[in-house]
C-alpha cells in the first residue's frame, strides 16, 4: 500500500484542482418531449422474431439512489413466478420472455433524464394479440405485489459475498461513484437498496 500510495501521489498530485462543481445538465428538461415519442412504431425485423418494446423517458432518478425505484421496478417486471406478467402471458401462449429496466449507463440515466424500457418477446400468437399483450402488461404491472425487503436482502448478500473483481475495474467503478454519491456511499451507493418509498 505504501508503494501504491507513493505512485498515486507522484502521478496525480500535479493535476490542478479547479474547484468547480461537477457539470449538471438538469436545466435541459424534457429532452424527449416530442410528438414522435407518443406513438407506436412497427419495424420489420431482418430475422423472424416478434418483439414489443415499451420505453419511457423519465425525470432524472440519480437523487433517488438510496431508493433505486427503477431497479425495484426492474425486479418486479423480471419476476417470473406465479402472478407475474410473464407467467400470465405464457399461459396465454403469447410471450416467451419479458425483461425490463434501466442500464444505469450515462445514456440511460443522467442529470437530464432516465430511460426505462420493457421488452416482450412474442410468439406468433402473441403477435396476433399485440394490443392485448400491451394492455395486460400495463394492468399486471400496476398490481404487482411488494417484494422490496426480499430484493434488499438479495442485493445485500450479493454485495457482501461478491467475487473479487479486477482491481482496475473496481477503481474505475469507485471513481464513477465519487461523482454520483456522497462520501459515505462511495462503496455501496450503486449496489444496495437503503430506503423503501413507494411514492417515488
Amino acid at each position: 500500500l505504501d508503494t501504491l500510495e507513493k505512485w498515486v501521489t507522484e502521478i496525480f498530485s500535479e493535476i490542478p484542482n479547479n474547484c468547480l462543481p461537477k457539470p449538471s445538465f438538469g436545466h435541459l428538461t424534457q429532452p424527449f418531449d416530442t410528438p414522435e415519442f407518443h406513438k407506436l412504431y412497427r419495424v420489420i425485423p431482418i430475422r423472424k422474431v416478434h418483439s414489443l418494446s415499451i420505453t419511457w423517458a423519465l425525470p432524472p432518478q440519480e437523487q433517488y439512489y438510496r431508493v433505486k425505484p427503477l431497479h425495484y421496478i426492474s425486479w418486479l417486471v423480471g419476476h417470473e413466478g406465479k402472478g407475474s406478467v410473464l407467467s400470465f402471458l405464457r399461459k396465454k401462449f403469447w410471450a416467451l420472455a419479458l425483461y425490463g429496466g434501466n442500464g444505469e449507463t450515462g445514456f440511460e440515466q443522467n442529470s437530464t433524464y432516465s430511460v426505462f424500457s420493457i421488452s416482450v418477446t412474442l410468439t406468433d400468437e402473441g403477435y396476433k394479440h399485440f394490443y392485448e399483450v400491451w394492455k395486460y402488461t400495463f394492468i399486471l404491472f400496476s398490481v404487482l405485489y411488494r417484494i422490496w425487503e426480499e430484493i434488499q436482502k438479495i442485493e445485500a448478500n450479493e454485495f457482501h459475498y461478491q467475487e473479487q473483481t479486477d482491481p482496475v475495474d473496481y477503481v474505475e467503478s469507485l471513481c464513477e461513484n465519487m461523482q454520483l454519491f456522497p462520501k459515505e456511499d462511495f462503496l455501496t451507493g450503486d449496489q444496495l437498496l437503503f430506503e423503501y418509498k413507494p411514492e417515488v
